[in-house]
């Protein structure tokens, strides 16, 4: 977007969350990480996978993300991602969600994927711009935002700031397809 920024560390208690829609957790979440960090404008963001019944937010450990892994393999899953922008004087929030649906692999492949990348900080245990060559990517295609999937829905986030007066400086959609090789 062009916008100068600083990153920071969210005083949220994440685990102290306990919601059972996958979108008003992630809504929820995203606010409180905004809200928990005093300054100007803040932004928090907040992502889990959901696959029928079941949310997959962060792994807790490497066990369970080869579990994550491997309940995600050839099937479908929905990304819910929250946003929320806060200042001294309003919190406004949005959620964002996209289809993504994986390719069938094997516990070769996980465990390849899970020694190459960091997954302990991912929902779901994986993230769409991890590129593996000698397999190609875990996902086998998607519908809704990228930026959603990676974890910061721009195109909310641009809405949201709107509310705060704020402007793109750039064009992040064109930006977005330079980098990551979608359209937006």
């Amino acid at each position: 977007m062009g916008l100068e920024f600083k990153t920071v560390s969210h005083d949220a208690d994440e685990a102290g969350v306990t919601i059972d829609n996958p979108k008003d957790l992630v809504g929820q979440l995203a606010i409180d990480k905004a809200t928990s960090v005093p300054g100007e404008l803040i932004i928090g963001s907040d992502l889990v996978v959901a696959q029928q019944n079941r949310v997959m937010g962060k792994p807790k450990d490497l066990q369970q993300a080869r579990e994550f892994l491997k309940a995600l393999s050839g099937k479908t899953h929905t990304v819910y991602c929250g946003v929320s922008v806060a200042s001294k004087e309003k919190t406004v929030m949005s959620v964002a969600k996209s289809k993504v649906v994986m390719k069938p692999y094997d516990d070769k492949i996980i465990a390849a994927y899970i020694k190459k990348f960091h997954v302990l900080d991912k929902g779901g245990a994986y993230a769409i711009q991890f590129e593996l060559p000698m397999f190609g990517s875990l996902v086998k295609s998607f519908k809704g935002g990228i930026t959603t999937i990676i974890g910061l829905p721009l195109d909310y986030l641009e809405n949201l700031l709107k509310e705060f007066g704020v402007k793109p400086k750039v064009n992040w959609r064109k930006q977005c397809k330079i980098e990551t090789g979608y359209e937006y």
